[in-house]
């Protein structure tokens, strides 16, 4: 099926990916590389769509310098990589996030899944296919997209994409099971107080939390 946008969605998606665009310039003026991911990478924005940004080699110094809303760590469960992040606002529509230890390669490959660009490709204005949260395959045209459900469509989406196909599976089933059971809570989230950095947070949830520890110790 072929979408075409109307003004006012091109319009919000050029919106959206400028507040990505000047964030990305910040990063790379303390050197540090980010990429923004999800529908702000594929064009199929929404107003509600978040603005995420993923930063893969973190310099944890220099990233506690950006303004922040708020800063949080969060483990998905007891055996994800942590990830660290900085929301720009306080309902959490512009964040940058970082691992804090080594992404694993189905981690890594879920932000390949939704698609992903690189800040060239962002000032080049480049779109990019990837997977929606209603499991259809969102591929970029010159006046819109078109959408393919991946169901009965993985291996096609996963050679798309350029990520294995055990990762579009593992996806596809934690997508389906939210759309039946709703959204699941997180392992472990913790909220940074505004006088306190990432180290000092990472030092204690380290001394605190034996699964955090686990992780953290098996990058080293």
């Amino acid at each position: 099926m072929e979408i075409q946008y109307t003004e006012a969605q091109w319009k919000l998606l050029n919106e959206k990916r400028n507040i990505a665009r000047n964030i990305l310039i910040k990063l790379q003026q303390l050197n540090v590389n980010g990429y923004i991911y999800g529908s702000i990478a594929r064009g199929d924005v929404k107003k509600d769509s978040d603005i995420d940004i993923i930063v893969f080699h973190p310099k944890i110094f220099e990233l506690d310098m950006l303004d922040a809303d708020h800063k949080f760590i969060i483990q998905a469960t007891p055996i994800s990589t942590p990830k660290a992040y900085i929301s720009i606002d306080p309902k959490e529509m512009i964040v940058i996030s970082f691992p804090l230890s080594k992404l694993k390669k189905d981690e890594e490959e879920f932000y390949y899944f939704g698609g992903i660009l690189n800040f060239q490709d962002v000032i080049k204005n480049r779109r990019v296919p990837g997977i929606n949260k209603k499991l259809d395959l969102i591929i970029p045209t010159a006046n819109g997209h078109t959408e393919i459900p991946i169901l009965n469509n993985e291996e096609y989406a996963a050679k798309l994409l350029g990520i294995s196909l055990s990762t579009i599976k593992e996806r596809e089933l934690l997508l389906l099971k939210r759309e039946d059971k709703g959204k699941s809570g997180v392992f472990l989230r913790y909220d940074l107080d505004n006088d306190e950095n990432f180290e000092e947070a990472i030092r204690e949830l380290y001394k605190t939390n034996k699964f955090f520890r686990r992780i953290i110790n098996a990058s080293r």
